[in-house]
């Protein structure tokens, strides 16, 4: 075999290795300071009621393609709720300019990480792994008093749809 498409090789089989071994780190798009981060959380008096109380407080969601709710309070623990998945709670911290989501679930650990999409502006973006690979999408805050304040109606959030796979 060619000498340089040996060293190729090893280079691209490393690189893989790297990224499969520290999935952190590629996940991060856009990092930015603690601060932009606090427009997210709840009051941690909430944490025990998150799941009735989850139209009154601030929700990070996607879109209806891949459809998953998080709810993060100051007491570093998040509510969250993925269609066809199940919901369940986690911890979270900022971490090397993103807001790094953990959960454990039966059969796999969650890991998620939020920053943002461009180097300006307030737009986010959710990147995690699942059996397909990375994922990257939009996230987006609904905060109902922030809402209210404009005069607008407060949208109920769609419907959850409960998973029994308990994976």
């Amino acid at each position: 075999m060619n000498k340089h498409l040996v060293s190729a090789l090893l280079v691209v089989v490393s690189a893989v290795l790297l990224q499969a071994c520290s999935p952190a780190g590629s996940m991060i798009s856009h990092p930015r300071g603690d601060d932009f981060y606090t427009q997210f959380v709840n009051p941690s008096a909430d944490w025990p009621q998150a799941e009735s109380k989850i139209e009154e407080l601030k929700v990070m969601q996607t879109d209806s393609k891949y459809p998953m709710r998080y709810v993060l309070f100051d007491n570093g623990k998040f509510y969250y709720q993925v269609d066809r998945l199940g919901n369940g709670e986690g911890v979270w911290t900022i971490k090397n300019g993103a807001l790094i989501m953990t959960a454990q679930r039966t059969i796999f650990d969650m890991e998620l990480a939020v920053s943002a999409m461009n180097q300006t502006g307030n737009e986010t973006l959710v990147r995690f792994y699942d059996r397909h690979g990375l994922n990257s999408m939009p996230i987006y805050l609904r905060n109902p008093e922030v809402i209210k304040s404009q005069g607008k109606e407060v949208k109920h959030l769609r419907k959850f749809t409960r998973s029994e796979k308990n994976i």
